[in-house]
């Protein structure tokens, strides 16, 4: 570009023969401007030409970065490397930033700017210095730095034509920045693709593959341009090519499908994965998307888990009781070996069967199946403890003891029920014979395998022991005989006092009661066991007999089936929350696809509802009990990562005031979204400058209602607008939430913008 001669210091021309070189400067600054394609060359043009008016002999153009308000050097002329190396970046608590912000033009000494000047020989002479923000519709964009060496003050004329450039190359300047964050965006587009933790790749309307991620060329072991020749039909081996046709024809028809068919690796390893298909958009032209997740540790995981149940199902086949689980429909659907033999019939014989139909007397099927009905529709104390006759293989009656657990899947629906067994033909034997003789009585008495104990109604004392008791006890039968209440209040028994008292109590009142309690040993160990007490006449006399039943093998089994119960619904949160985070990628990389506000917006918010779901599961993965979340813990991390979503360019200030609260999944979620909502309009439509505070407040009152308070002080709801009626699709979910809940909600319009919400969790529809 070719620029008038230089301008120098002393101005010994005429201010009109001045303003014109300036002002052919000017013209032809904004004839490159606009007819170079390399927007960079053109800044590099622009200050070679202000070096030339003379005076100034050094210049930098700065950038203010939208998101962190930060400033950086993005070209200089005459600058030393010690200059640039120093004063490259300014962050945005600089004096630099402050002065930019407000908009303020700087000339004057240069060490009056900065203190973070270099030593060295370029900056010991410098002199004189201007700053001149660059603007673009009313905000600064950047700023046009200059210097002299030779001048403490700019002359006046120069000063102006420094002004008139900035004012005619703020678009530029904006034009410049956008394509910076658009080629950023490119590349967090491409660092996301290339993130994604499963199998990714991209094929045409043609079916020809035309893009992958680098996770899908590492782990098959081709290059980009292999896989493109290859084919989507080479990446299956032969035997399953069929099954790959099929899947394909499903797609053009249905332009989504899901299937499993293993791919096979360059090295010819097949590897098994879970395929889904969509139809979408891939650089302006219609493509199909294919998620491919890997499930060999899936698989691998499975199979341990099958040993592990294998496992169990041989300690239930080893344990001396029948184990029997039936469904709702009350088909069984498992037994142990126990069981089998009892009833006389292989297990492939039972499975599928009606309980009632194994052999039981007709009047305890029926009562049984009245019961189960009741259990079913979540009544307690029904049949939990029963004994029912049954006729085994050889013809022999039976009596067996049966104690029922209700069976729930995650979302605490009872799913069927879980008996556990005990053959008690022989106490029931025995109780008959203790009426006809003593030494029969006494024979089975020491046989049993539960502890028996019989005592005086009155004054509890224990007047019999058997050997097993004893042994359970770590007793001698000379340690206890004659025991009163006085030395079961020491602590000589297995059970405290006033559980003594409430068996013998309850079963001389009732006739009979059943209890399931930890018993301590002489020796301190504990167990636990199943206690059953009877009242009965021995030697003519009312007394209570109580048999206690060593549960230490049936609570082992309980245990093995928990554990692998609890492993189970951690996994599922886990795989939930990890679903759930990919739908909130998937639907960022969608909203990259438009320009329209309001759809990225929908995007958004789709996002941050998913976000405040995955949450949900996140916490439960990690809680102890897998049912329940701290909730406050939940509200800080969901708040921030909202307002680090929305407020890119505002300074928004949490405040929390929130107790450590316990709530269930089911309150949770639906809790979770209302707090997305109230923050996300908060942050929406609250605040037009840039700055503001949400304040978050969650108690529980005195009647053990939870109070849930969102306000902010933005600039309040507007009147005309009635959030029980709104047409916004936030607030009609705002106010269906909270009915699900069983909640309440109120607004405030006083000082910004207050809503008010008062539930419990057992008032959720």
């Amino acid at each position: 570009m070719k620029v008038p001669e230089d301008l120098d210091g002393g101005m010994g021309n005429s201010s009109a023969h001045v303003s014109d070189k300036l002002l052919r400067i000017q013209r032809d600054i904004g004839i490159v401007l606009c007819s170079s394609s390399n927007l960079l060359t053109s800044l590099e043009r622009l200050l070679e030409a202000i070096l030339n008016i003379g005076v100034i002999d050094c210049a930098g153009i700065y950038f203010v970065d939208e998101e962190t308000d930060e400033v950086y050097l993005v070209m200089q002329k005459n600058l030393s490397e010690q200059f640039i190396r120093k004063n490259s970046h300014y962050t945005s608590d600089s004096i630099q930033h402050e002065m930019l912000e407000k908009g303020h033009v700087f000339y004057g000494p240069c060490f009056d700017l900065t203190d973070n000047i270099p030593q060295d020989p370029f900056t010991n002479s410098l002199q004189g210095c201007g700053v001149i923000p660059i603007t673009y519709n009313g905000k600064v964009v950047g700023s046009l730095n200059v210097a002299s060496h030779t001048h403490d003050d700019i002359p006046s004329e120069i000063k102006d034509f420094l002004e008139a450039i900035t004012a005619q190359i703020g678009g530029f300047i904006a034009r410049i920045r956008s394509e910076m964050v658009l080629e950023k965006r490119q590349k967090d587009l491409q660092n996301l693709f290339d993130s994604i933790d499963d199998l990714f790749f991209v094929v045409d309307m043609k079916g020809q593959l035309i893009d992958a991620n680098k996770k899908t060329l590492d782990r098959l072991g081709y290059t980009l341009e292999e896989l493109s020749a290859l084919g989507l039909l080479g990446l299956h081996s032969e035997k399953d090519r069929g099954k790959a046709i099929a899947a394909i024809e499903e797609v053009r028809e249905k332009k989504h499908a899901s299937f499993s068919i293993p791919m096979v690796t360059k090295e010819g390893i097949s590897i098994p994965v879970d395929v889904k298909v969509t139809l979408g958009k891939w650089n302006g032209k219609d493509a199909y998307f294919g998620i491919c997740r890997d499930v060999s540790d899936r698989e691998h995981a499975e199979l341990l888990l099958k040993k592990e149940k294998d496992k169990l199902q041989n300690y239930l086949d080893i344990v001396g009781v029948i184990i029997l689980a039936v469904d709702r429909d009350q088909n069984v659907i498992t037994i142990n070996r126990k069981g089998c033999k009892m009833f006389g019939l292989p297990e492939s014989e039972i499975i599928g069967k009606k309980w009632y139909d194994l052999g039981f007397s007709e009047e305890f099927s029926a009562r049984g199946r009245e019961s189960f009905t009741k259990m079913m529709a979540g009544y307690r104390n029904v049949m939990e403890y029963s004994e029912s006759s049954i006729v085994t293989a050889t013809g022999d009656v039976r009596t067996i003891a049966w104690n029922t657990v209700v069976l729930r899947d995650d979302d605490s629906q009872i799913t069927g029920l879980l008996f556990s067994g005990e053959d008690v033909t022989e106490f029931r034997n025995a109780e008959a014979a203790l009426k006809s003789s003593e030494e029969k009585y006494r024979v089975v008495f020491n046989a049993s395998l539960d502890g028996i104990t019989i005592h005086e109604r009155n004054d509890y004392r224990l007047l019999d022991i058997n050997d097993r008791g004893c042994e359970l006890s770590g007793y001698s039968r000379e340690d206890v005989l004659g025991r009163t209440a006085e030395d079961i209040m020491k602590g000589k028994a297995l059970f405290s006092m006033e559980k003594i008292k409430w068996l013998i109590d309850t079963a001389s009142e009732k006739g009979f009661v059943n209890a399931e309690w930890e018993a301590r040993k002489k020796n301190g160990d504990t167990f636990w066991a199943d206690i059953i007490a009877t009242s009965a006449k021995i030697g003519g006399k009312d007394r209570v007999i109580i048999t206690i039943h060593d549960l230490t093998e049936r609570k082992n089994a309980e245990k093995a089936l928990m554990e692998i119960e609890s492993m189970r619904k951690k996994e599922i949160h886990h795989r939930i929350k990890n679903n759930l985070q990919i739908i909130c990628s998937l639907l960022d990389l969608c909203s990259m696809e438009f320009d329209e506000m309001p759809v990225v917006q929908a995007f958004l918010d789709s996002k941050n509802r998913v976000m405040s779901m995955s949450l949900i599961h996140e916490e439960l993965y990690r809680s102890t009990d897998m049912e329940s979340i701290n909730f406050a813990d939940y509200i800080r991390k969901l708040s921030a990562e909202l307002v680090s979503s929305y407020s890119v360019d505002k300074d928004i200030e949490l405040e929390l005031n929130v107790e450590d609260i316990f709530l269930s999944m089911d309150t949770a979620i639906p809790l979770g979204i209302i707090i997305n909502e109230l923050i996300t309009n908060s942050l929406k439509h609250a605040f037009k400058g840039s700055s503001g505070k949400i304040s978050i407040d969650l108690q529980r009152n005195d009647e053990n209602k939870f109070i849930l308070i969102v306000s902010d002080n933005g600039v309040g709801f507007p009147e005309e607008l009635d959030h029980r009626k709104s047409t916004s699709l936030g607030l009609q979910l705002l106010n269906t939430l909270v009915d699900q809940i069983g909640g309440t909600i109120a607004m405030e319009r006083s000082h910004g913008t207050s809503f008010t919400i008062i539930f419990d969790e057992n008032g959720r529809m």
